[in-house]
């Protein structure tokens, strides 16, 4: 992802794991420090879940996002993922459990 002003480098939006039978794939995201705040992690998640469902056809679009992360679960719901379920304790940072939340979209949910 670039943000246009100054050409930078800011993150990237990845469809990973392609399951062409199901018409389904996972999704991932990292935006960096210079990136946030400005709305294009939500603006480069709709592109590439509209490419997703649309344009390539798929059915379902998965991700997981961790409890520290509630900007990106708060972008995630805002481009019309469901939170499917929680994963207790899935992952081990900083000497603490945290839990993991797994959402997905649906190309009727954009229709």
């Amino acid at each position: 992802m670039i943000e246009q002003k100054t050409g930078a480098m800011v993150g990237e939006v990845v469809l990973k794991d392609l399951h062409e039978e199901n018409r389904s794939c996972g999704f991932r995201t990292l935006i960096g420090p210079d990136g946030r705040g400005k709305g294009l992690g939500t603006e480069a998640t709709r592109m590439i879940i509209r490419y997703g469902l649309q344009s390539l056809g798929l059915h379902r679009i998965s991700l997981e996002v961790y409890d520290f992360n509630p900007r990106a679960r708060h972008v995630y719901e805002k481009v019309g993922f469901t939170h499917e379920g929680t994963g207790r304790d899935a992952l081990r940072f900083e000497d603490r459990w945290i839990d993991v939340h797994y959402m997905s979209i649906l190309d009727i949910d954009i229709y």
